[in-house]
């Protein structure tokens, strides 16, 4: 009798172990279920500029003024333009970081804006005025384009439609202007009372696909805006 009751007991017992070997097994199989993604797999931020792009946008401040704005990124790199058409313009170069924008033009106008994973939204504040924007990513032809021509340059904004906006700009050695000398406003309005600026001459694309316009009646073949554009 003790023999059998000893044989009962043991069996009992390996029952009691297996089920709680699986027990321990089905727990181990749901961590591993959960565990993080495989090494190598990478996750793009939504606020990450694209490695390059174009973006262009209309905007109309609060006294009525217009000012039309392109914006070219190549990795962390950025080149802007903003101009009216007919007095006034100014470019902008710097950095992006995590789709955040904050530079200045040489004339103290600033530029701020971020990447909302489609489009650029930001505050330009140029010669003293105020002006919002969101700029919407552009393909093609639009974007950025300037050309130069015996000291003169012109610069354009082209919209996806092919219209545009540009500002011719006759160099007269403003650079001797010491920004040190002068606080900012008066920083600003000297160089910008000095500057001969005038509608820029029509731009055109051609059938071989260049873009062709005139400065002072000659041909001139103006150049797509990129990221790492700088004026010298």
């Amino acid at each position: 009798m003790k023999k059998l009751t000893r044989t009962l007991f043991v069996g009992i017992s390996a029952l009691l172990a297996l089920g709680t070997l699986a027990a321990c097994s089905g727990g181990s199989s749901n961590e591993a279920s959960s565990s993080p993604e495989a090494p190598g797999t990478t996750t793009t931020a939504s606020n990450s500029f694209p490695q390059s792009a174009r973006y262009i946008a209309d905007m109309t401040a609060a006294d009525g003024k217009t000012m039309t704005i392109g914006i070219s990124v190549d990795g962390d790199e950025v080149a802007a333009y903003a101009c009216n058409g007919t007095d006034d313009e100014a470019w902008f170069f710097g950095n992006q970081t995590d789709g955040s924008i904050d530079i200045k033009s040489r004339f103290r106008d600033t530029l701020q804006a971020e990447f909302d994973g489609g489009n650029v939204d930001g505050d330009l504040n140029m010669n003293g005025v105020a002006y919002q924007f969101t700029a919407a990513p552009v393909t093609g032809d639009a974007g950025m384009y300037t050309a130069e021509l015996d000291g003169t340059r012109a610069s354009w904004v082209v919209r996806e439609n092919g219209s545009a906006v540009g500002v011719q700009f006759r160099n007269n050695n403003d650079d001797d202007i010491n920004v040190f000398e002068l606080n900012e406003a008066r920083f600003r309005a000297e160089v910008r009372n000095r500057r001969l600026l005038q509608q820029a001459q029509q731009i055109e694309r051609l059938q071989n696909g260049s873009m062709s316009s005139k400065i002072d009646g000659q041909d001139v073949t103006p150049t797509l805006v990129t990221g790492d554009f700088r004026l010298g």
